[in-house]
């Protein structure tokens, strides 16, 4: 990392806007923000290979983890070896959080298609007449992350909530749609 923009950062500047942070100093962040961005996207892009907003993922991810635990360091090496720690370990995180998606979209995937029984047929028709009962903005949901196979990210912006949002929604709405199934088996 020497030898990048940034090279500004010297040992004085390291200890006094890492202590500045460590004390909540929003002015020290936005200093600290503004000569580590490219750094932290560059390492990330060397390390994933992957598009920019991947990459940006894992800035953020950086930058928070800054915020929360940024330890006062008096040295640019120090800092320098710090923050290459937490890159790599947000890049990581997010590889792994993509991994997990994918074998979870993978799996699902797996279970379109496959031939149907009497049962399953008799309880996939319960499950749509109970969908309707359902909210529409619910339904809507279900029916774009489960039905079409988008993504929470897409589901979400579909909705204009983000994936996490959508992804709460969805699982609510499909407790109470299991609610609604299982009621009908007792009646």
């Amino acid at each position: 990392m020497h030898g990048e923009p940034g090279d500004h950062i010297t040992d004085e500047w390291t200890a006094q806007t890492t202590a500045g942070i460590a004390r909540g100093d929003r002015a020290a962040l936005a200093v600290f923000y503004e000569a580590w961005f490219d750094r932290c996207y560059t390492l990330a892009r060397s390390l994933t290979r992957r598009d920019e907003a991947f990459c940006l993922d894992i800035v953020q991810d950086a930058m928070l983890r800054v915020i929360r635990s940024l330890p006062r360091l008096a040295t640019r090496a120090q800092l320098e070896a710090w923050m290459t720690r937490v890159v790599h370990s947000a890049a990581l995180d997010q590889l792994r959080r993509e991994s997990r998606r994918l074998k979870r979209e993978t799996a699902r995937e797996g279970q379109i298609g496959r031939p149907r029984d009497e049962a399953t047929s008799d309880l996939i028709q319960a499950v749509m007449g109970k969908l309707q009962e359902l909210p529409s903005d619910d339904q809507a949901l279900v029916s774009l992350r489960l039905a079409h196979g988008r993504s929470l990210e897409a589901t979400g912006a579909a909705a204009g909530i983000t994936g996490d949002a959508a992804h709460g929604r969805v699982r609510r709405a499909l407790q109470r749609l299991r609610r609604l199934v299982t009621e009908r088996g007792h009646e």
